[in-house]
């Protein structure tokens, strides 16, 4: 009867033992053994005590969470900038011309400084298709072939001498695509003692053109009438005109 008491009393110490292992909450938080202090009565009516400063400030750190992603996408995004329409009054430049020669472009200018913002002159000179070297018209025939025999002792046997037309009698001692050869090619025959000279093959015409800026108000069509200009062509403003 002893031995079987004892048993039943072990059984039921370890029963207990398990029962309390079981309900004495996780012993890694210090909160399970944290006195919880006395207990307070609370009347019917009564505003709730605050909640303890460790809630609140998991409930702040939640908040601070939800709104992480949103501040962040805020710093994130460029700031939207908005570009200035240009002003309405935009200065508008053209070409006028062209002109023959630099008197009636003048007389031009004088016409249009009131209706301009900004003005200036520009001369255009053709591109010639080449440049020769000759000597001009000798009094006769015998005379050019007389010059030609002085040209080969001299060293210079690339000649030609015209037979007819304006030029007859001439001599033909090159022709060449730019200006600089056929100057130093003359150059070389002066100093031999031979009047060459270079000239241009073509037109040299040289045409003059005004630049405008217009004022405002006042069309292109306007300034060309003004001008008598056969031509108005829409030009970009320079850079510095705008500026002023």
């Amino acid at each position: 009867m002893l031995l079987r008491a004892l048993v039943v009393l072990l059984v039921i110490l370890n029963f207990g033992v398990a029962v309390w292992w079981a309900l004495r909450g996780d012993p890694g938080d210090p909160a399970a053994f944290a006195d919880p202090g006395p207990s307070t009565l609370q009347l019917v009516g009564e505003p709730s005590a605050p909640a303890p400063a460790r809630a609140v400030d998991a409930v702040a750190t939640q908040v601070v969470a939800l709104e992480a992603p949103e501040a962040a996408a805020d710093a994130e995004a460029p700031l939207a900038t908005e570009t200035p329409a240009p002003p309405a009054g935009d200065a508008r430049c053209v070409a006028l011309g062209p002109f023959p020669d630099a008197a009636s472009r003048d007389a031009a200018l004088a016409q249009l400084v009131s209706s301009v913002a900004r003005i200036a002159t520009r001369e255009v000179g053709e591109t010639p298709r080449g440049w020769r070297v000759w000597m001009a018209p000798l009094p006769d025939r015998a005379t050019a072939d007389a010059t030609v025999a002085r040209l080969l002792d001299a060293g210079f046997n690339d000649y030609y001498v015209i037979a007819d037309g304006a030029d007859a009698n001439g001599i033909a001692l090159g022709r060449f695509g730019s200006e600089a050869p056929a100057r130093n090619r003359a150059e070389a025959l002066r100093a031999a003692g031979f009047a060459a000279e270079a000239a241009p093959l073509g037109s040299t015409l040289t045409r003059y053109w005004i630049d405008a800026m217009a004022a405002e108000g006042v069309t292109a069509e306007s300034l060309r009438v003004r001008a008598g200009a056969t031509r108005v062509e829409t030009r970009d403003c320079n850079a510095q005109w705008v500026a002023g």
